[in-house]
C-alpha cells in the first residue's frame, strides 16, 4: 500500500510540473499570441478564445492535480471519522 502511495505521488508530481512547466507555459504563449494579433477586437477572435479555453482547463487539472497530492501528503483523519447529525446528539452539559 505504501509503495503504491508513493508511485501514485512520484507520478503525480511528474504530471504536474509536465502541466505547469510546458503545457500551461505553451498555452500561456499561445494566449498572448492571439491577444497581441486580434487588436482591439479580442473578445471577437476565435484564436483566442481557444487559447483562453485552454489555459481555463489547463489551470483547473493542475489544481485538481495540487489537491490530490496535498490528500496523499497530509490525509485529513477527520475525513474518515463518520458524522453525526446534530439532532442525533445528546446534550452533555
Amino acid at each position: 500500500m505504501a509503495q503504491s502511495k508513493t508511485q501514485k505521488l512520484k507520478s503525480l508530481k511528474k504530471k504536474l510540473k509536465e502541466l505547469e512547466d510546458v503545457k500551461l507555459k505553451q498555452a500561456l504563449a499561445r494566449y498572448g499570441e492571439a491577444y497581441q494579433a486580434s487588436g482591439a477586437a479580442w473578445q471577437e477572435n476565435a484564436a483566442w478564445e481557444l487559447a483562453d479555453e485552454e489555459v481555463s482547463v489547463l489551470r483547473a487539472m493542475v489544481a485538481e492535480i495540487k489537491d490530490e497530492i496535498k490528500s496523499l501528503e497530509h490525509p485529513n483523519p477527520q475525513a474518515s471519522l463518520p458524522t453525526v447529525p446534530l439532532a442525533n446528539r445528546q446534550n452533555t452539559s
